[in-house]
C-alpha cells in the first residue's frame, strides 16, 4: 500500500511538471527515487541505480530526463556502473551538492573495481553542475598500490560526452580517465589533490579522439594530463596546471607496445610550480609514432622542465636492435616565463637508432627564477629548428635559422571540430547553470 503511494505520488509530480512545461522535459530529484523520504542510510547506491535506470532504460521514452542533486545534498556511494546504450538518446545528469565514496579502502566492498563512478557505452550525457565529486583517495595512496587503485570518474567507450563545471577531490588514482571515447568535452573542471599524493593524474585519455578539455584547473599529484596510445585530435586550451607533472604525451611504448599518438594542440596553458611542462615520454623498446604536436602560448611559472622529451623513460639508454616510438613534426611556440636553474630548462633526449625529427623552437623566451643562473639545454639526437630561443642549443643534428620568408616546417593541422551533439543546448528556461561562464 506504501509502494503504491510513493509511485502515484511520483505520477503526480512529474504530471504537475508536465502542466507547467510541456511534455519535452522531465526533471528529477534523487530523493524521488529513496525507499523513504526520511532515511538516513549513509550508502545511496540504489538510489543512484534506479535513478539510472529512469535515465537511461525508457522511462523517459521520447522525453528528455534530468537528474538533479541540490546545492547543500550530500550523498555516499559504493562504486557504480551507469551503463548504456540508452534508449533516451538525451541524458542530463547535475550535480550541485556533494557525492562522496567510502572514507576507508575496506568500505569499498570487497570486489575489486577500476573506478568509482564508471559511465560505459553511454552516448549524449551531460554531466555538469557546482558540486564536488570527493572520492576519499587519501586511504588509499599508503595503503594499496598504484595498479589496484581505482580511478574516481571512467568515461569508457562513450560517444557524444560534455563534462562541465564540476570539483573532483582527492582521487585514489587519476581524477578522470577516457578510453575508447569519442567526442568528448570536459570545461571548467577542477581537479584537486595534494601535491605528495602518489599516481594522481588529471585526465588520462588512451584510445580516443576528437577529445576538448578546456577552461580547467587541475591541482594534482602527477601528470595534469596524460595522453596515451591510439589518441588523436586532442584539443587542450587554457587550461592551468600545478601542481603536478605537466601536460604529457605518454609515457607510451612500455613493453615493446605499439603507441600511436597524433593531432595535438596545446594551447593557451600555464604550468605554476610543476615537475615538467610540455612533456613527451617513451620507453625503450616500443614501437609506433608520434606526432603533429603543437604546445603553442605556453606560460611557465618557477616550472622545472618545460620542454622535455624522453625516449629513455625506462632509464636505459641504449639497447641493441632495440626500437623506438619514432618523435617527429613537435612545435613548441610562444614560450614565456620563469624556470628553476639547476636543471636543463629544455631537454632532448631522443634515441640514437631513430632520433627525434623535425623539432621545431619558435619564439622560446623562458628565463631563470635565479638572475645570476643562466638557463642551459641538453639535447641528443635531434633534428631541430630554432628561431628567437632566449636558451643556446646544441645538438647533433641541429639547424639553426633565421625566419625565412616561407614556413620551414608544416603548421600542425587546426583542431578538427567537434560536431554538433544531442546536448549542445540545455533548456534555458531551467536555469540550471548560473554559475557557470566558461
Amino acid at each position: 500500500m506504501y509502494i503504491g503511494f510513493k509511485i502515484l505520488l511520483l505520477v503526480i509530480l512529474i504530471a504537475s511538471y508536465h502542466l507547467q512545461q510541456g511534455d519535452s522535459h522531465v526533471i528529477l530529484s534523487i530523493k524521488d527515487f529513496f525507499n523513504d523520504s526520511h532515511s538516513t542510510n549513509v550508502d545511496h547506491s540504489k538510489a543512484f541505480q534506479d535513478a539510472w535506470k529512469a535515465l537511461c532504460g525508457g522511462s523517459g521514452r521520447g522525453r528528455e530526463l534530468s537528474l538533479i542533486i541540490h546545492a547543500r545534498e550530500t550523498y555516499t556511494i559504493q562504486p557504480q556502473l551507469f551503463e548504456g546504450p540508452c534508449v533516451s538518446p538525451h541524458i542530463h545528469i547535475q550535480i550541485d551538492g556533494t557525492i562522496e565514496a567510502p572514507r576507508m579502502v575496506k568500505d569499498w566492498g570487497s570486489k575489486k573495481t577500476e573506478c568509482w563512478l564508471c559511465f560505459g557505452r553511454v552516448t549524449g550525457l551531460v554531466l555538469n553542475g557546482s558540486g564536488v565529486l570527493n572520492s576519499h583517495g587519501e586511504s588509499w595512496w599508503s595503503s594499496v598500490g598504484v595498479s589496484s587503485r581505482p580511478a574516481a570518474v571512467r568515461f569508457s567507450g562513450c560517444q557524444n560526452i560534455l563534462y562541465k563545471g564540476l570539483t573532483q577531490i582527492n582521487s585514489p588514482k587519476n581524477h578522470i580517465s577516457i578510453t575508447s571515447c569519442t567526442n568528448t568535452t570536459l570545461s571548467n573542471i577542477h581537479l584537486i589533490a595534494p601535491l605528495t599524493s602518489p599516481n594522481t593524474d588529471g585526465i588520462d585519455i588512451s584510445s580516443s579522439h576528437n577529445i576538448q578539455i578546456l577552461s580547467s584547473s587541475i591541482k594534482t599529484g602527477d601528470d595534469c594530463i596524460a595522453i596515451q596510445g591510439g589518441s588523436y585530435d586532442i584539443n587542450i586550451t587554457s587550461v592551468t596546471c600545478g601542481p603536478g607533472h605537466g601536460i604529457s604525451i605518454g609515457s607510451l611504448g612500455k613493453g615493446g607496445t605499439s603507441d600511436i599518438v597524433q593531432n595535438v594542440n596545446v594551447r593557451h596553458c600555464t604550468f605554476t610550480g610543476t615537475q615538467n611542462g610540455a612533456r613527451i615520454k617513451t620507453w625503450l623498446g616500443g614501437q609506433g609514432s608520434v606526432k603533429n604536436i603543437l604546445y603553442e602560448d605556453i606560460t611557465m611559472i618557477n616550472a622545472r622542465f618545460p620542454i622535455i622529451i624522453d625516449q629513455h623513460y625506462d632509464g636505459r639508454k641504449q639497447s641493441v636492435g632495440a626500437t623506438a616510438v619514432k618523435v617527429s613534426g613537435v612545435t613548441y611556440k610562444y614560450f614565456k616565463g620563469t624556470v628553476v636553474a639547476d636543471v636543463a630548462a629544455i631537454k632532448l633526449d631522443c634515441d640514437q637508432k631513430s632520433g627525434c625529427d623535425n623539432i621545431v623552437m619558435d619564439n622560446i623566451n623562458i628565463t631563470s627564477s635565479s638572475p645570476r643562473t643562466p638557463l642551459t639545454s641538453y639535447c641528443k639526437f635531434a633534428h631541430v629548428i630554432s628561431r628567437f630561443v632566449s636558451i643556446p642549443i646544441k645538438c647533433d643534428y641541429h639547424v639553426n635559422v633565421q625566419p625565412p620568408s616561407a614556413k620551414p616546417y608544416a603548421e600542425p593541422p587546426a583542431p578538427i571540430a567537434i560536431s554538433a551533439t544531442p546536448y549542445a543546448e540545455l533548456p534555458t528556461a531551467l536555469n540550471l547553470t548560473p554559475h557557470d561562464t566558461a
